[in-house]
């Protein structure tokens, strides 16, 4: 099973929809069970949405790191409070 930080890794490619079939349904299985991801799904996409309607910038990639840093962070405290695990086994 995908763990949080397996759907992280995908999650770009699986919003442009660019994962072969398996993996975008390993993705969205893992969403079905932990809300957590679908939360992250759900805010990148209206994220994506809104910088889509209101023009092209760029982001800077040390803006980019932190903020995935920030999203991983999250969900392991999120998953250590709750006792889930993270490591995918």
């Amino acid at each position: 099973m995908f763990s949080c930080e397996d759907v992280l890794a995908e999650l770009s490619d699986y919003l442009d929809n660019e994962l072969a079939e398996a993996l975008r349904r390993q993705v969205e299985e893992h969403m079905v069970h932990c809300r957590t991801c679908r939360a992250v799904y759900d805010s990148t996409r209206k994220t994506l949405r809104i910088v889509t309607d209101s023009g092209s910038f760029e982001l800077s990639q040390d803006v980019s790191s932190r903020v995935a840093t920030r999203i991983r962070e999250k969900i392991r405290a999120k998953h250590a409070n709750t006792g889930g695990d993270t490591s995918g086994s």
